[in-house]
């Protein structure tokens, strides 16, 4: 009989911003293993059950989901405008900090373990010493193709030349000596094998519909909109693939009772930005939940937006969050044309894919969608059934199971009995 291993996950991120790595502590834990995770910072609430332990750095700072403006000179610096003393005086800043959050504070926290789960290459520092005394295995889970999310040729000098290429090297590094490596999608697994000469296993951002919270007041709710109000919703934190304007332009020409809605943390910049936009009064910034809430929190929503710009070989190759959790609200999808979206969707008629980036064509497509909502929403619900986290999990479970040498017994774990915080 074998004993019950621990594994150890690991998230820069506080856990409420990161429902990719609390979804896999979950799984974890419903494999029947003893499921820890750290995190980079603590989360505002404790929204997990007992089936997980989290712990924080002491004296972290939280995330507000907001990430605070460069100082100028700081900005300067990274533009090349102070000269190679300021670019080296910001590297050796920038390699001090890296160390202190990434390495020393991680460290100080790890436990003993029979696997540790890397949701950050920036974390295999902090582990690797540990993991080698103890003989665990690693695994190296790449939530994009981080050094494909920006052109090359629109990096900052200084991010281009010393920044960019010592978090290559450390991803290099950890993509080389990893047990297992995992990624969120064919296109993302092409590229790093393309650029690693080592192919990552596909495990999809498929929502658990077993987790969701039961009593989360809806958007709609929230809003103070009446059912005479048609509302739109993006899903997701923000991200500069996400095409804001787009969304908000396409608004604009929407009569007055059409809304908007932003659900996820670092909008703070773009809700400045469009403070005065024309639609401003009908656009909703702001809207932060915890990865249990965010489904039953839309669910009232009419539509759901998935604006991704396909400018960058990390963006064309995206497979978001978002839209797993618009699909399993059962919301009618209108997007922009992606790859991945387009494979998982397999021709099922649960909304409308743009031909163009263009305000007028997404008014019309949320208009359009508004009409046929009925029958969308009848297949969206259908096509959540096959993109479920219960079947994606199962290559997890089995990618586990090889690294420890068997399949621990699997029980189900649920949080929708316990009450909305």
């Amino acid at each position: 009989m074998h004993e019950r291993p621990t594994v150890v996950s690991l998230t820069p991120l506080p856990l409420e911003a990161d429902s990719r790595s609390f979804r896999i502590a979950h799984s974890l834990a419903d494999f029947g293993m003893r499921s820890i995770v750290i995190e980079g910072r603590p989360s505002p609430s404790r929204f997990w059950g007992p089936e997980i332990e989290v712990r924080s750095p002491a004296g972290a700072r939280g995330s507000n989901g907001v990430t605070s403006r460069p100082h100028r000179v700081v900005s300067e610096v990274r533009n090349g405008q102070l000269g190679q003393l300021g670019e080296l005086a910001l590297y050796a800043g920038f390699r001090a900090y890296d160390w202190w959050r990434h390495k020393h504070q991680i460290s100080r926290l790890l436990p003993s373990a029979q696997l540790y789960y890397l949701h950050s290459f920036e974390l295999y520092r902090a582990v690797a010493p540990l993991a080698a005394r103890l003989g665990a295995p690693i695994v190296y889970d790449a939530h994009d193709f981080y050094r494909g999310i920006e052109p090359i040729e629109q990096l900052r000098r200084f991010d281009r030349a010393l920044a960019r290429p010592f978090l290559n090297t450390l991803e290099d590094r950890l993509v080389a000596e990893a047990d297992a490596v995992v990624t969120v999608s064919d296109s993302v697994a092409l590229l790093m094998e393309h650029a690693f000469c080592r192919r990552p296993a596909v495990i999809r951002n498929c929502h658990d519909e077993r987790l969701d919270r039961a009593g989360v007041r809806d958007l709609r709710t929230v809003l103070g909109l009446t059912a005479d109000h048609r509302l739109c919703v993006v899903v997701g934190n923000w991200k500069p693939g996400m095409d804001v304007a787009l969304a908000a332009d396409a608004i604009a020409l929407l009569p007055e009772h059409f809304h908007l809605a932003f659900v996820g943390r670092g909008y703070a910049a773009q809700a400045e930005r469009f403070g005065r936009h024309v639609a401003a009064k009908r656009l909703h910034f702001g809207h932060k939940m915890e990865p249990v809430s965010v489904v039953p929190f839309i669910r009232s929503a009419d539509l759901g937006l998935v604006l991704y710009e396909p400018y960058s070989e990390n963006y064309r190759g995206a497979l978001p969050n978002g839209f797993f959790q618009i699909i399993a609200a059962g919301l009618p999808l209108v997007r922009l044309p992606l790859e991945e979206i387009e494979a998982a969707i397999a021709r099922a008629a649960v909304g409308i894919c743009l031909e163009a980036a263009e305000p007028r064509a997404l008014a019309s497509a949320i208009l359009r969608s508004i009409e046929n909502q009925r029958t969308f929403h009848r297949n969206a619900a259908a096509l959540a059934q096959q993109l479920s986290w219960k079947l994606e999990s199962m290559k997890l479970r089995q990618l586990i199971g090889d690294l420890l040498g068997y399949l621990a017994p699997q029980k189900t774990v649920s949080l929708a009995a316990l009450p909305a915080s």
